[in-house]
């Protein structure tokens, strides 16, 4: 039996499949006989489910991201959906499905995207320094970065966000300077891949991979100053020119434009505008195609919190369902 997604579930069919276990509490029945109430969840929602005859080995086996085979009624119960479980047990090693089928995540793997950001380290990027410096802050690195998200819940919150991020960032630095040639494609790039990098300090994984809590470092010092001091302190150690590095430290410093929004400058360089306004523009394009994807043609998306609780438009021109390559 195929999957079906929780967002397209009806009342009166079985479903046979696999969930994520968002929630699991063991409750009463009038007659005082325990069963299990779980909170269910895919990547298109989740959905309340009940396991009303638990064996006495059951209680307590079951926890919060869980992945779990389940065999269920769908029912209807106060005007909302929920699983009636008839059958229920943990993912074993033959099951083929992961984590990545559950929670949000890009849609290339993180080797992939690290891959493609190499490849335009190497291509593009002529200054020795920078390229040295770029691309052993993210060797060093390597392993958290294939799956760290961007967030915990604002643009690229799923896993191997940042990566995700960072590359449409870079893609989109390097359009602008086909147009303006006198912009430094070198600081661009390696601005482009930098910016982020103290997020991998500023937050916690969970369980999942995804982002549950700002780190001691995050709210102490914050992504924009650890990423700029890990700079200065590779440029150092590398013997990079100093005054090379004090404008990729310049670029990731006032990335965010604003005191406000967390920038200790704002941009003094064009490098550093143009690497703000794409970051700006690539962290809004994402959060619009995610409201608008969720929304049939020629329609209005609900009040959407990211642009100032306005309703959005999915015109049939667009090409919102189009993953990015």
């Amino acid at each position: 039996m195929e999957p079906v997604k929780i967002s397209a579930m009806e009342a009166g069919t079985v479903v046979c499949q696999f969930f994520m276990i968002e929630s699991c509490t063991k409750k009463n029945k009038k007659t005082g006989e325990p069963f299990l109430s779980f909170s269910l969840k895919d990547k298109s929602g989740r959905i309340n489910a009940n396991y009303w005859s638990p064996s006495k080995g059951e209680i307590g086996y079951y926890a919060a991201n869980d992945i779990v085979y389940v065999e269920a009624d769908v029912e209807s119960f106060s005007e909302r959906l929920q699983l009636n479980v008839r059958k229920i047990r943990k993912k074993n090693d033959n099951d083929s499905v992961t984590i990545q089928d559950f929670v949000r995540s890009s849609p290339r793997s993180g080797e992939v995207m690290f891959g493609e950001i190499m490849s335009y380290i190497d291509k593009y990027v002529d200054n020795e320094d920078l390229k040295r410096l770029t691309k052993a802050i993210y060797e060093d690195n390597r392993d958290k970065l294939l799956t760290f998200p961007a967030a915990i819940s604002f643009h690229h919150a799923g896993i191997g966000g940042l990566l995700e991020h960072t590359i449409g960032v870079m893609r989109g630095v390097f359009y602008i300077y086909q147009g303006y040639k006198y912009l430094n494609k070198d600081l661009l790039l390696t601005g482009a891949a930098l910016h982020d990098i103290g997020k991998l300090f500023e937050y916690n994984q969970n369980e999942t991979g995804l982002l549950k809590e700002q780190s001691v470092d995050g709210a102490l010092v914050a992504h924009l100053v650890r990423g700029a001091m890990l700079v200065e302190q590779y440029g150092r150690a590398l013997g990079c020119d100093a005054a090379v590095t004090e404008l990729l430290v310049h670029m990731i410093l006032a990335h965010h434009g604003k005191p406000e929004f967390g920038s200790p400058v704002t941009p003094r360089t064009p490098e550093a505008m143009v690497l703000h306004m794409i970051d700006d523009m690539d962290a809004k394009l994402y959060e619009m195609q995610d409201a608008l994807s969720k929304t049939a043609e020629n329609t209005l998306t609900e009040r959407t919190k990211a642009f100032d609780d306005v309703r959005l438009y999915r015109s049939s021109l667009s090409g919102i369902d189009e993953q990015f390559l």
